[in-house]
């Protein structure tokens, strides 16, 4: 069972494998999925879209866990802040730097401390490598929106050694980890992180990379490997 995290634009493809919308009751509130035989899709920003400070990130990662997915993918749209990671490519970041200002944590009652040394799962980065080509590596700066970033930002992100940047992974990745699920962003990348940025440039990029993507997330699902 794979459990996938993604846009509102990837329904269609999933519902033509099986999917059929449920109605989860989480500790966080109801929660809309797609469940099929072999998946379960969460639209992140839910319907109508939420921002990224107001995603329900708890309740979307809580439904896999009473869902018993144990893997997910998480479909993050990323700028790029380095030259040889193009517009228009896929990748599979291998590490995580959190600059949301937030705590992401279940454990508001008792301390409770786990490792995220490896925030990602190598298993779904070696399984999702082997069904397309795609740059596995490199690592995720999440800022906490919902602007995109200034230029003195976009500095300071690639001298912590960032590669690339968006607003949603960080807080999916601290809380996968509290619920033992194995969590791996697949990353479109839409853009360049400069002056030239807009929201219109970047929708009208996803929407070029949804076939391919809604491609890989097929095979893997119909993929043994997990």
């Amino acid at each position: 069972m794979i459990g996938i995290i993604g846009g509102s634009g990837f329904y269609a493809g999933l519902e033509e494998l099986g999917g059929v919308e449920k109605i989860v009751r989480t500790r966080f509130g109801d929660m809309p999925v797609l469940v099929g035989e072999d998946f379960v899709f969460v639209s992140r920003h839910g319907n109508p879209p939420v921002p990224p400070h107001m995603v329900k990130y708890h309740a979307n990662m809580d439904v896999f866990k009473i869902l018993n997915v144990e893997h997910v993918v998480a479909i993050s749209s990323v700028g790029s802040l380095v030259d040889d990671i193009k517009p228009g490519s896929l990748v599979l970041p291998d590490d995580l730097l959190d600059f949301t200002g937030r705590v992401w944590t279940y454990y508001n009652d008792k301390p409770v401390h786990v490792n995220l040394y490896e925030p990602f799962c190598p298993q779904l980065r070696v399984a999702l490598g082997k069904l397309s080509t795609l740059r596995a590596g490199a690592t995720y700066a999440t800022t906490k929106g919902p602007q995109f970033e200034t230029r003195a930002e976009a500095n300071m992100l690639r001298a912590f050694g960032a590669d690339i940047v968006g607003m949603t992974v960080a807080p999916e990745a601290r809380l996968a980890r509290e619920l033992g699920i194995c969590y791996q962003p697949l990353c479109p990348v839409v853009n360049y992180v400069d002056s030239k940025t807009t929201h219109e440039n970047t929708v009208t990029m996803v929407k070029k990379l949804e076939s391919q993507i809604a491609d890989i997330l097929e095979r893997l699902i119909n993929n043994d490997a997990i």
